[in-house]
C-alpha cells in the first residue's frame, strides 16, 4: 500500500527499525522508565527480531549471493509481523502514555483526527401513503434515483413529517410539522377514531450518518378512515 509506514526500501526499513528499537530503549529502560505498559517479553522479542533482521540485511549491502537475498526478504516480512502488532497494541493512540510526538519521534503515523464532514442529502425521496387498516396508514420514502424504498448511499435514515388537519384548511408545509426519524424507510401512523375524516399530510427527508437532513419531499395528503 502506499500509504503503509512500512512500505519502505530496505535501507530505511533498516533506519526504521534500529530508531524504533532505540526509542523504545529510552522509553522503557530508564530509571525510572517512562513507559510501564510493554512488557518486557514483548520488547526482547522486538529486539530479537531486529538482530535477525539486521543480521540478514548487513550480509546483502556488500557482494552477495541470491540465497542471501532471499533470506533478507524473508526476514523483512518476518520482521513487519513483527513490528505491526507491536505498534498496534503498545504504541497507539489508547495508550495514554504515547503521545503524537512520541508516534512521530519513531517513524510511526498519527491517526487522523479530523472530524469527517458529512454533506446534507441533496436527494429529494418522493412520499407514497396508503391505507393499511382501519385508522392507519402505510407510509413510504421511495428512492427517486431506483423507484423502491431502498436508501441511497451514505443516507441512515429517513425523517417522517406528519400533522392533521381539518379537511377545508390549507396543506401544512413540512417544516411546520412534527416528525420522527427511524433507519427504515416504511412507516406506519396510526389514528385514533376521533381523528377519523379528518386529513393528514405526510412528507419524508433524508438524514445521513453525520445527522444532517436533506431537502422535504413533497407533501402527500390523505384521509384518516
Amino acid at each position: 500500500m502506499a500509504n503503509d509506514y512500512l512500505n519502505l526500501t530496505d535501507a530505511l526499513f533498516n533506519l526504521f527499525f534500529r530508531n524504533l528499537n532505540r526509542y523504545l530503549d529510552q522509553k522503557c529502560e530508564g530509571t525510572p522508565a517512562d513507559w510501564l505498559h510493554i512488557p518486557v517479553i514483548a520488547r526482547q522479542e522486538l529486539k530479537d527480531a531486529y538482530t535477525e533482521w539486521s543480521t540478514s540485511y548487513e550480509k546483502t549491502t556488500v557482494p552477495h549471493t541470491p540465497v542471501d537475498t532471499e533470506a533478507k526478504n524473508e526476514m523483512k516480512v518476518q520482521a513487519k509481523a513483527k513490528i505491526r502488532p507491536f505498534v498496534n497494541v503498545y504504541l497507539r493512540e489508547d495508550q495514554s502514555a504515547v503521545s503524537d510526538i512520541d508516534r512521530t519521534a519513531m517513524g510511526i503515523p498519527n491517526k487522523d483526527k479530523t472530524p469527517t464532514t458529512h454533506p446534507a442529502p441533496d436527494v429529494k425521496p418522493e412520499t407514497a401513503a396508503a391505507p393499511s387498516g382501519k385508522g392507519r396508514h402505510t407510509v413510504t420514502a421511495l428512492n427517486p434515483r431506483t423507484g423502491d424504498h431502498k436508501r441511497p448511499d451514505l443516507i441512515k435514515g429517513v425523517a417522517f413529517a406528519h400533522r392533521i388537519r381539518n379537511a377545508d384548511d390549507p396543506k401544512n408545509n413540512a417544516d411546520d410539522m412534527p416528525s420522527v426519524f427511524q433507519t427504515r424507510t416504511v412507516r406506519d401512523f396510526q389514528w385514533t377514531e376521533a381523528d377519523y375524516g379528518k386529513t393528514v399530510d405526510y412528507a419524508t427527508a433524508y438524514e445521513n450518518e453525520g445527522g444532517k437532513r436533506g431537502p422535504w419531499s413533497d407533501v402527500i395528503s390523505i384521509i384518516i378512515a
